[in-house]
C-alpha cells in the first residue's frame, strides 16, 4: 500500500485521506440537496476499493471532529461537510426565492427540517395532570424570531366562557332546545 496514505507504519492504513478526495469529486459532481449522511457514505465508499471503504459510524466519528488534532485532512474534512450543508442550503433558499409556480411551501418545508435556524419554532407540550393546564415551550433559532413569538405571546385575547343550558325540564322536544 502507498505510505502516504498510511497513519502509522503498524496498523490498519488510514483510510481519511483517499475517502476525503473522492467525497470531495462526489460533492462537485452531483446534486446535493437530497443527501443524508448514510447516502454520501454510500457513494463515496462505492467509488472505492473495499480496504478504503469506511463504515457509517467512522464517517459520523469524523464529522464530530474524532480525529488526530495534527491531522491537516481532518480540517479539510470538516470544511467540505460544512460547505456540502451551506450548499443546500443555498439550493434550497434559491429554489425557494425564484420559485413561479406558487409553491414555494415545499422548499420552505426542507429548509426547516433540515436546518435548525430556519425552523421558526419547535413546540413541546407538557400537560400538568394537577392544574389540567397545557404549556406550550417555543424556542427561537435567531433574535427575530424570538421578537415575533413574543409579539405573538403578548397579544391580547379575549376568554369566551361556556354557556350554561337550563336542563330541569328533560321532557322537551329534541328541537325545541336552545342550541
Amino acid at each position: 500500500m502507498n505510505n502516504e496514505f498510511e497513519k502509522n507504519k503498524v496498523g490498519r492504513p488510514f483510510k481519511m485521506q483517499v475517502w476525503v478526495q473522492q467525497l470531495n469529486t462526489v460533492l462537485e459532481a452531483d446534486d446535493i440537496i437530497s443527501y443524508t449522511d448514510e447516502d454520501l457514505v454510500f457513494l463515496v465508499n462505492r467509488g472505492l476499493p473495499i480496504d478504503s471503504q469506511i463504515s457509517k459510524s467512522t464517517f459520523e466519528k469524523w464529522k464530530a471532529g474524532k480525529f488526530h488534532p495534527t491531522e491537516e485532512i481532518g480540517k479539510e474534512f470538516i470544511g467540505m461537510i460544512h460547505l456540502a450543508l451551506i450548499r443546500q442550503k443555498a439550493i434550497l433558499v434559491n429554489k425557494l426565492m425564484n420559485d413561479t409556480t406558487g409553491q414555494w411551501t415545499r422548499y420552505a418545508w426542507l429548509l426547516e427540517r433540515k436546518f435548525a435556524e430556519w425552523n421558526l419554532k419547535h413546540i413541546s407540550e407538557n400537560i400538568n395532570k394537577n392544574e389540567q393546564e397545557t404549556i406550550i415551550q417555543i424556542t427561537a433559532g435567531s433574535e427575530e424570531q424570538r421578537k415575533l413569538i413574543d409579539s405573538l405571546i403578548n397579544t391580547d385575547f379575549v376568554e369566551i366562557k361556556p354557556k350554561q343550558i337550563d336542563s330541569t325540564n328533560n321532557n322537551e322536544d329534541e328541537n325545541d332546545l336552545p342550541f
